[in-house]
This record gives structure tokens, C-alpha cells and sequence, in this order.
């Protein structure tokens, strides 16, 4: 329940205590509950401190993560909250919010990039992905035609926080 107050605290903008609170609790749950095989990257689990491990995973967002971690991923050895099923589902969070940290990825970055991959899907384009860094906003993908590549452009430049897009989504018919 710590995360839930934490959660609480930043959207009422006293960040100052949040950090510690958030990251203490993260790195806690990483250490008893994850570090066995995140630590080694075991049967090809992201590596706590390895960005490029993360990248592909980071482009669906925070909250797909977050999903990912509470639910499982069928096919791999990451069951539901990693067979630590009492954990509560906020416990899991900041355990992710943890380990995207020490793989590089800043708070703000993970959450302006759902924000603008949530965009992205709202325009019906689902072959574009977004990652951010300061307020820039990167877009790789492919869409159906030209029009498409000026929507995504369009719906990224339009989520507040975002100051700049690099574009380099590629029409399909380029391709054909």
C-alpha cells in the first residue's frame, strides 16, 4: 500500500518525498523477488542494468510492463507476479518502476512515451512506437501510406510535455 500513497503524493505534486519512498520500496521487492533472475538475465529475462535488454520491452510502455510483471508472459518463464502471487499488484509496480530506473529509463520519459503510444493507438496507428527523453519523442515504425506517417507526427506533437519529434517512420508503400 506504500506505492498507492506514493502514487498520491505525485499527482498532487509533493515529488519530493515520493522518490525515496517509491525507489526504497522498488528495490526492496527487486532484491527479494526478482534480482534471482533479472540479476543474470535467466532464461532471457531483462538484465536489471543492460538499457538495450529493456528497449523493445519499454516501447509498449510502462503499464504494459506493469501488466506484463502482475500477469505473467505465457511462452516465457515470467509467471504472474513471479510466482509471488500474495504480492500486492502495487508492490510489483514499483519493482518495475526500479528496474526500468537502473536500466536508464527517467519516470517522466516512461510516462510521456505511454502517453504518446496511447495517442498513437487512439489514431489507429498500431505499427508506430514511441520512446522519449526530455521531451523529444522518437517514432519508428511503418504505416499503411504517407498520411499515416503525418498522423503519427501529428498525435505526438499533440500530448502535452512533448517539446520536439524525431520522425523516422516509414510509409508501407515504400516497402512494396
Amino acid at each position: 500500500m506504500k506505492f498507492v500513497v506514493v502514487i498520491s503524493f505525485l499527482a498532487s505534486g509533493w515529488v519530493a518525498a515520493a522518490p525515496s519512498l517509491a525507489g526504497e520500496a522498488g528495490e526492496a521487492v527487486y532484491r527479494d523477488k526478482c534480482a534471482m533472475c533479472h540479476d543474470a538475465g535467466t532464461d532471457k529475462a531483462p538484465r536489471i542494468d543492460v538499457r538495450e535488454d529493456w528497449k523493445a520491452r519499454f516501447s509498449k510502455g510502462r503499464e504494459a510492463l506493469v501488466r506484463s510483471a502482475i500477469k505473467g508472459v505465457a511462452g516465457t518463464a515470467m509467471g504472474p507476479k513471479a510466482g509471488f502471487t500474495q504480492l500486492p499488484d502495487g508492490d510489483v509496480a514499483s519493482a518495475v518502476d526500479y528496474m526500468l530506473a537502473r536500466a536508464g529509463f527517467n519516470p517522466e520519459d516512461v510516462a510521456l512515451a505511454h502517453s504518446v503510444s496511447e495517442a498513437l493507438e487512439r489514431a489507429g496507428l498500431h505499427g508506430v512506437r514511441a520512446e522519449a527523453s526530455d521531451g523529444a519523442v522518437v517514432l519508428t515504425g511503418v504505416t499503411e501510406d504517407q498520411a499515416g506517417v503525418s498522423a503519427a507526427v501529428a498525435a505526438a506533437r499533440a500530448v502535452p510535455g512533448v517539446r520536439e519529434v524525431e520522425n523516422l517512420v516509414e510509409p508501407a508503400q515504400l516497402f512494396k
